[in-house]
């Protein structure tokens, strides 16, 4: 736990390294965009390229508020978010780790 703090201010490189690299968050979203055939991975997506390394219950609230609502329409309950969340960690864009409180999601940087 003292540890994740400190993985939290940085994004997460698939090698285990951290760096923070904006451009490769736009490239990476483009990309979801592209692929992807489930809108909710892009509205969680969205929401931690803007607010890394969160809770699930934060990601759920700000799926619910004006800033998401263009990206997160189809969210439409916190079971969704949450599926959307261990689906693009299944495909390897972002990464969860349980705490003592529940699981805390980071982007992935590839």
């Amino acid at each position: 736990m003292n540890n994740l703090h400190s993985r939290c201010i940085t994004l997460v490189n698939p090698n285990g390294s951290y760096i923070t690299e904006p451009n490769i968050l736009e490239k990476n979203l483009a990309k979801l965009y592209k692929t992807v055939v489930d809108k909710r991975l892009i509205c969680v997506y969205t929401i931690l390229t803007r607010e890394n390394c969160i809770p699930t219950k934060r990601v759920v609230e700000l799926a619910f508020t004006p800033d998401f609502e263009e990206e997160c329409v189809t969210c439409a309950s916190a079971d969704s978010v949450y599926r959307a969340l261990k689906k693009l960690q299944e495909e390897g864009w972002i990464i969860g780790q349980l705490t003592k409180t529940g699981y805390v999601w980071q982007v992935l940087l590839d």
